[in-house]
Parts: structure tokens; C-alpha cells; sequence
């Protein structure tokens, strides 16, 4: 027995859609920051077929336009119990505390060499 196969050449035969279809691709395509070529092309249809749709429906009453989204905005933040700067700890007598640019602090206790003195300051600097 032998099988015959026939390979069918052109375009693909007319799709039929129902109402419910259609609705439901052009509310997809009318949802705020939705892209109507890329809703097309996922349902497989022209963009301008989406669009025609779109028109019927408002037209007919049965869509309505999708509301803008709201643009950016700053709202109110209260930080409750923020942590403070820790206060240093108060210097005892012949204590020398230096205090870089960003905030680091170096304390040398008594006897300060000069030399080690020199060092930090040139650290700093």
C-alpha cells in the first residue's frame, strides 16, 4: 500500500476568532506598558488586525481606554531609631587624637615618640 503525501504550498488558511479571542488580545495589547507589536506577535496576528479590534471594541462600548500610569514620584520615608554617630571616648591627659579627612581617628597615648608622630601626621596628609 503505498502513502501519498502532499505538501500544501502558500499562505495558511484563514484563522477564525472568536470575540472572546479578540477581547482578550486587545486588552492584553491596552494594559499599561504593553507593547501592541509584541501582544501581536505572540497571538501569531497582524498588529493592524489588533488595532482594527481595539477600534470595534470602543466603539461598540465593550473596551475602554487604559488609564495612564502615574509618573514617578518621591514619597515620605520616616527612619525611625536612626544610629547616631558613636561620641569618642574623652581623652585622658597627654592623649593626642588625629582625625583624618575621612573621619579616621589615630589616638597616641604618653610618651609620644616624634618619630611615630611624624608617621601618622604624614599619613594623613
Amino acid at each position: 500500500m503505498a502513502t501519498r503525501i502532499i505538501e500544501m504550498v502558500g499562505a495558511e488558511p484563514r484563522r477564525r476568532f472568536s470575540d472572546d479571542d479578540k477581547a482578550r488580545i486587545v486588552s492584553e495589547a491596552m494594559m499599561p506598558g504593553a507593547s501592541v507589536l509584541d501582544v501581536a506577535r505572540r497571538h501569531r496576528v497582524c498588529t493592524s488586525l489588533v488595532y482594527r479590534w481595539r477600534r470595534t471594541l470602543l466603539r461598540e462600548g465593550l473596551a475602554s481606554e487604559a488609564l495612564p500610569l502615574p509618573g514617578p514620584a518621591f514619597i515620605p520615608v520616616e527612619v525611625a531609631g536612626a544610629p547616631t554617630a558613636p561620641q569618642p571616648e574623652p581623652l585622658g591627659a597627654g592623649v593626642v587624637e588625629v582625625v583624618g579627612p575621612g573621619g579616621q581617628r589615630v589616638r597616641l597615648a604618653p610618651p609620644i615618640d616624634a618619630r611615630v608622630l611624624k608617621t601618622v601626621l604624614a599619613g594623613f596628609a
